[in-house]
């Protein structure tokens, strides 16, 4: 991971937004930051890493261990937690479509009719769920398949 370039992972909002968390706490002026700021500046922005997630973050930021990090360092780290957190919210799809009914390795299909008896029924949703699903459904078989099932989730 330590190959990542955060400029192709960053939006160049979520640049500028790093940018001035960065300047806001480089206090001092000199360019670094102390590692365990990371944390906080993360969890200003509404990220709640584990403990484990930040140390990864930490080792692939600070490869010489001297306990502080500059701004393409922070840059790094900001897009590492990106993919972190893409890869946890895949990990949860993914467990969604198996508990529907579909396979772990994303074959497989979802019930529709199941899907919109659970949405309406167990989660006492509003939405529209009918009109989403026949949208997704795009070979209209009833069926939902991990992509279509993703998919829905994302909009």
């Amino acid at each position: 991971m330590n190959q990542i370039n955060p400029d192709q992972i960053l939006s160049s909002e979520e640049i500028k937004a790093a940018k001035d968390a960065f300047e806001a706490y480089d206090k001092m002026g000199y360019g670094t930051l102390e590692v365990e700021e990371l944390q906080k500046i993360l969890e200003e922005f509404g990220h709640k890493p584990s403990k484990e997630e930040l140390q990864q973050m930490i080792i692939q930021v600070d490869v010489k261990n001297k306990g502080f990090i500059d701004f393409e360092d922070f840059k790094r780290a900001i897009a590492i937690y990106k993919i972190i957190e893409e890869d946890n919210e895949e990990d949860d799809t993914l467990d969604a479509f198996v508990a529907m009914g579909g396979n772990a390795d994303k074959s497989g299909t979802v019930d529709a009719t199941k899907l919109i008896q659970i949405i309406k029924s167990d989660f006492k949703m509003t939405i529209d769920i009918e009109r989403l699903i026949n949208e997704m459904d795009r070979d209209k078989s009833g069926q939902i398949s991990y992509q279509e099932f993703k998919n829905l989730l994302s909009d």
